[in-house]
């Protein structure tokens, strides 16, 4: 008994097939055991490569089910390892990935992968996948086992065989060569082979059979049957001869049908989404490089749109990807449609033109898609395009019986202006999108070297950002607030600052916006809570008088995070007393969804903290609403104070909001107050609170603590 066969005999004395399941996602792992389980199957689970290797050599399982992405070692290296070992050689191996590029599946199949299976798994018919396999796997044993004892004529048993005699043209056929052309029997001449063939490669293989019989050489072809009936497609087979010492030409006849459609549907998933059916990166880039080759020959120009949906995420979010999937087939088709229709005129727009656009539309993946419009001869006709493509799926989308409403941001690269290969008209029309949202969406923006720059300067600012975060580059400064009526310090707001090594101090206006962007505000922001908590916890365990520490806290937190948890660990991290802790929000987060909003500021007070709404009235805010909120302060915003003793609007907005606050009986914080006759008039309208430079400037932790100490002892001082 040879080491390939034990996992055939282990596999016999057990009751059930043992899967290997490697994942080190616990919740993908749980729901995967859960669906084998209840199919019958024996599992056993590993997290990572090593731990997959270790058990596969102790339970010689009957199938591996591996994950890609995995720590220590990922799945190509585990699955090398598996088949480096005698028991594994042969063994089913499902690679599951959640990418879907072609080199991903070049690389599974080249470390030993049987098959994959990508990202969402649908755990439903997992099972199924993997009975099949493991059923599969079991009639492959059986073949090796007894191809084994073959020798070389029997181990192309399962071939049809044949023998051609070219002095006297006489053939000689096995059974198998009948059932493979789907015929009862074959005579002795060439002409019952060529009678089977597809009348498309009958003058194909007539020919090889010549030369063959001349030049006496070994030759290979593939070829098509005839169909039985219109409703069977043709098989695929391989002919395969070669001549023996006395000119006899021995060879095989193999049905390759399966691999060939299974290397198309390699091909397909390598080359189009899976999605829309629409050229995926890797056949757009051959698309683009075709394109570019043909302009150079003709010396043409054209254009690539870059398009990304705009709210895209919502509706994935809200109603469910089968949704977000559907919307996405919809989105294709419509932009098919409107550059199949685009009549381009030289010179007025509405009016018909001749301008033969070739298109071509892919999907990179995402929501995220681009037109080749080919052939173009003014950059005009891309706008042209682009405005259509914006109108059109600005429209409503009617799907599952909800009407989905999207815009989309176009960016437009021309060749040769804008780039000489297929990455770099890629890429810069992909900046140029990125520009036009920041103009404000639902609109489109041609590439250009300005924006080049910008989009440099914003991708240094980024890895900058990044680096700073891993190394501790960020600081917090204090800005203390006091009571107007008692001239008590109430509390201090933690203000995030960075001091760049080279561009010196950036301000929060700059970067803030792109942590929140790129989603570094997540780790950023729960910097900041874990920071502030500890220092305020130092400053109530020294001679400080208790006080309020606020921090301010990111839309963009509240929704990827689980908010009410990271600061419940904060505080028990630091030992902070819950209430001398208080959350900022804006008010265009909380409106923005407000039965959202509420559930949200009823979990932050279940902890026992306070909560304040930032920068009230710069906003479109519904009064109605906001008494509904479940706050304890509104801080004006400074813009409303800057002017407070020259604009009599201003004047007005402040006298309202404080009215209003305390008629709800919330506490009113004045931010950015920076003189004495701003403060006269806020506590001669009784506000409660006050924050700026009139108090004191942000300062450094240390900084502030002498400050507080000073001040309370002027307090003392005026109070004696």
């Amino acid at each position: 008994m040879t080491d390939t066969e034990s996992p055939v005999h282990a596999s016999a004395s057990r009751n059930a097939p043992l899967v290997l399941l490697v994942d080190d996602d616990l919740t993908s792992q749980l729901m995967a055991t859960e669906a084998l389980e209840a199919e019958g199957f024996e599992v056993v689970s590993a997290d990572d490569g090593v731990q997959a290797v270790e058990l596969f050599q102790q339970h010689l399982p009957d199938i591996v089910v591996l994950d890609v992405i995995m720590p220590h070692m990922d799945g190509y290296g585990a699955c090398e390892a598996i088949r480096s070992t005698p028991a594994g050689e042969h063994v089913p191996v499902l690679m599951v990935t959640g990418l879907n590029d072609i080199e991903s599946i070049t690389k599974a199949y080249e470390s030993g992968a049987t098959d994959f299976v990508t990202k969402p798994i649908n755990f439903f018919t997992l099972p199924y996948r993997v009975r099949y396999m493991v059923r599969a796997q079991a009639t492959a044993d059986e073949l090796r086992e007894s191809q084994a004892k073959l020798d070389k004529a029997q181990r192309i048993a399962k071939l049809g065989h044949w023998e051609w005699q070219t002095l006297d043209n006489h053939w000689t056929w096995s059974q198998e060569c009948s059932s493979l052309l789907t015929v009862a029997s074959l005579d002795s001449t060439q002409q019952s082979l060529l009678h089977c063939i597809h009348h498309n490669d009958q003058v194909l293989v007539s020919n090889l059979l010549a030369r063959a019989k001349k030049d006496r050489q070994r030759f290979s072809t593939t070829f098509r049957t005839c169909p039985v009936d219109d409703d069977q497609r043709s098989r695929i087979i391989q002919l395969e001869a070669e001549p023996d010492s006395s000119g006899t030409m021995i060879g095989t006849l193999q049905d390759i049908t399966e691999r060939v459609h299974a290397e198309e549907k390699i091909h397909n998933l390598a080359y189009f989404d899976t999605v829309t059916g629409l050229p995926n990166r890797a056949n757009l880039s051959d698309m683009i490089e075709a394109a570019i080759a043909n302009a150079q020959q003709s010396t043409t120009r054209f254009a690539i749109l870059f398009l990304d949906l705009d709210r895209f995420k919502q509706v994935n979010d809200s109603l469910g990807h089968n949704v977000g999937d559907a919307l996405l087939r919809s989105v294709s088709k419509r932009v098919a449609g409107v550059i199949r229709n685009a009549d381009v005129n030289p010179s007025v727009e509405g009016t018909s033109g001749a301008v033969n656009l070739r298109e071509k539309v892919a999907r990179l993946g995402g929501d995220e898609f681009v037109v080749l419009l080919d052939n173009i001869e003014r950059i005009e006709d891309a706008a042209y395009v682009a405005r259509r493509i914006c109108k059109s799926l600005a429209q409503t989308f009617h799907l599952s019986g909800t009407d989905v409403h999207i815009s989309t941001t176009i960016g437009i690269s021309v060749y040769p202006t804008d780039g000489s290969t297929a990455d770099e008209l890629l890429k810069h029309a992909d900046v140029a999108m990125y520009h036009a949202k920041e103009q404000g969406r639902n609109c489109y923006h041609f590439y250009s070297q300005s924006i080049h720059k910008l989009s440099l300067e914003r991708f240094a600012l980024e890895r900058d950002l990044r680096e700073s975060l891993a190394c501790g580059g960020f600081h917090l400064e204090y800005q203390p607030k006091i009571s107007i009526r008692t001239g008590a310090i109430t509390g201090v707001e933690a203000l995030l600052r960075w001091n760049h090594p080279v561009r010196g101090r950036v301000s929060p206006a700059d970067f803030i916006p792109l942590a929140e962007e790129t989603g570094l505000i997540v780790p950023l922001g729960e910097w900041v809570l874990k920071t502030a908590c500890e220092q305020m916890a130092t400053w109530l365990q020294g001679d400080v008088q208790p006080f309020v520490m606020a921090v301010n806290c990111s839309a963009i937190q509240l929704v990827r995070t689980d908010m009410t948890h990271v600061i419940k660990s904060a505080l028990e991290t630091t030992g902070l007393d819950p209430t001398c802790l208080e959350i900022e929000l804006t008010e265009s987060l909380l409106l923005q969804n407000v039965e959202q909003g509420i559930a949200i500021l009823q979990a932050l007070k279940s902890l026992g903290l306070q909560v304040s709404i930032d920068d009230f009235g710069t906003g479109f805010s519904s009064l109605s609403y906001l008494k509904r909120l479940p706050v304890d302060k509104l801080k004006i915003d400074q813009s409303f104070i800057r002017d407070l003793n020259t604009d009599a609007g201003d004047a007005a907005i402040v006298t309202s909001i404080i009215t209003l606050a305390h008629n709800l009986d919330l506490t009113v914080v004045a931010e950015g107050v920076e003189n004495a006759e701003q403060l006269g008039f806020l506590r001669a309208n009784r506000c409660d609170e006050i924050q700026g430079y009139l108090i004191s400037r942000p300062q450094p932790a240390n900084a502030l603590t002498d400050w507080i100490h000073q001040f309370n002892s002027q307090s003392d001082d005026k109070a004696a």
